[in-house]
């Protein structure tokens, strides 16, 4: 079996986290613009609901898929460069801050003809309908699960360019003329 170069590994992981983040904050954002441009119900309520019926919430699909990337890369990275207290101090970190991220279905596959999102509805976030009218909120993009994310984000991509940084320093590179 070949050694596996942990320089190379680095460089891939740095470029797969740096795709989901893009995908992260972009589709965030969008789920950020629609709440902020639907319409509110009743009009002249002091405390209106926002309208959004109709929405297909495709933006917060591909969020959750976003989040499952990381989460899954983040273990990734654990298993390839062992087990890091700092990584994984950080991967509890984000199970915890989004403990509902794969209740409803593995969010990297499309819903199967199953019960499984019979009670969840999508808002701003995903939800959970509880019997009793209250709803349990399963990944919700706008407050703090966003920043747990973008959190171990940010601790994976320091401990990779740390390791790039290491490696260049043990190896620098040659003169252009050389």
């Amino acid at each position: 079996m070949a050694k596996r170069d942990l320089d190379k590994s680095a460089s891939r992981f740095l470029n797969a986290l740096r795709r989901t983040s893009a995908g992260l904050e972009q589709q965030r954002q969008r789920v950020l613009d629609r709440a902020a441009s639907a319409p509110r119900l009743p009009l002249d309520s002091q405390f209106p609901v926002i309208d959004l019926t109709g929405d297909p919430g495709n933006d917060l699909d591909y969020y959750i898929y976003e989040l499952a990337r990381l989460q899954d890369i983040g273990k990734s990275i654990i298993k390839v460069f062992g087990q890091a207290r700092e990584l994984v101090e950080a991967q509890a970190k984000f199970e915890a801050g989004i403990p509902n991220l794969r209740v409803i279905r593995n969010p990297l596959t499309h819903p199967n003809d199953n019960d499984e999102l019979d009670e969840v509805a999508w808002f701003s976030s995903a939800v959970k309908l509880k019997p009793d009218g209250s709803v349990e909120t399963l990944v919700d993009p706008r407050y703090l699960q966003h920043e747990v994310a973008t959190g171990y984000h940010s601790t994976l991509t320091e401990y990779l360019r740390a390791r790039v940084r290491s490696a260049i320093a043990a190896n620098p590179p040659k003169p252009i003329d050389q």
